[in-house]
């Protein structure tokens, strides 16, 4: 085709994937069955980075944690709110609280970070007294699911749909799920049903807010027709140009069909490994509730 726009533009075969809307590798990492592990892996990566300069931070670390073996408190969320206890006790600066803040970087939703910042926060205040640590879990949690069901709301009835709304709730929503658990693993009860059914519950809004993201980039997206005029026979070049104004040719013509393979190359491989994390953690349940952790300090 005779026609520079050629030049800048793609063939459909090269849909790339799409901003991030995935469960963040932290809160993956320390919702599993191996939680304890990452945080033992955790302080001893810190601890070698710090080298000669740890004997302090490490002792402040042991005063905290030291009397702790095999404790509900050093498991799942448990053992990411000491990950970051041993971030700020070392001052490093790639902190795992740097990487979530960045997860809920958005003013609408600064509820849910707030909320989840103030959970790390209580945790490290209140680790060796298990009572008031269950209440204030509590607390927060029922405050969080309240923002929750705001955000959701805001996407499926509102309309407001952005990448950025899409992956705080979905960050959100694993992190509630693990506060629920670690309730669970704290009182020493099994009582599975309400976690399971918070999670049924979240698959299906999974399904919804996904249903109201594809709508907001396909309406986003548009078609441009190019005439390649060839002798007397006059033929059509389609350019799909997508939400974030890139081009692609799809054919002769533009259709349904060609947006629907757009969105499921870009997002389409991200819902499935969300719906995979709320799955997996549902069928692991009784195991992450009896999960223990402990957590030998090296003074």
């Amino acid at each position: 085709m005779g026609n520079s726009e050629s030049s800048t533009t793609q063939s459909s075969d090269g849909f790339k994937e799409g901003p991030d809307l995935k469960v963040n590798k932290n809160i993956v990492m320390f919702s599993s069955l191996t939680s304890t592990d990452s945080l033992k892996q955790h302080y001893e990566k810190r601890r070698m980075e710090a080298g000669d300069c740890a004997a302090g931070w490490i002792k402040s670390l042991a005063e905290k944690v030291g009397a702790f073996s095999s404790a509900p408190e050093l498991a799942g969320l448990g053992a990411l709110a000491v990950a970051v206890l041993i971030d700020i006790l070392s001052s490093n600066p790639n902190s795992i609280k740097d990487v979530l803040q960045s997860v809920f970087a958005e003013e609408k939703a600064s509820k849910v970070w707030d909320l989840i910042d103030e959970f790390l926060k209580r945790y490290r205040m209140y680790i060796n007294d298990r009572e008031t640590l269950k209440k204030e879990i509590k607390r927060i949690e029922e405050q969080l699911s309240k923002a929750l069901t705001r955000l959701k709301n805001s996407m499926v009835r509102g309309g407001h749909v952005t990448n950025q709304d899409v992956k705080i709730w979905v960050n959100g929503a694993a992190f509630h799920i693990q506060m629920l658990i670690h309730l669970e693993r704290l009182g020493g009860t099994q009582n599975y049903d309400p976690i399971k059914s918070l999670i049924k519950e979240y698959k299906e809004d999974l399904d919804t807010v996904f249903e109201k993201h594809e709508e907001m980039i396909k309406g986003k997206c548009h078609f441009v027709s190019y005439a390649d005029t060839n002798g007397a026979s006059i033929s059509y070049d389609v350019c799909l140009v997508t939400e974030d104004s890139k081009s692609y040719w799809v054919g002769d013509r533009g259709s349904e069909e060609d947006l629907e393979d757009y969105y499921n190359k870009r997002f389409g491989k991200q819902k499935c490994e969300i719906e995979k994390h709320f799955s997996e953690v549902e069928k692991n349940v009784p195991e992450l509730i009896r999960q223990r952790g402990s957590l030998e300090v090296r003074r």
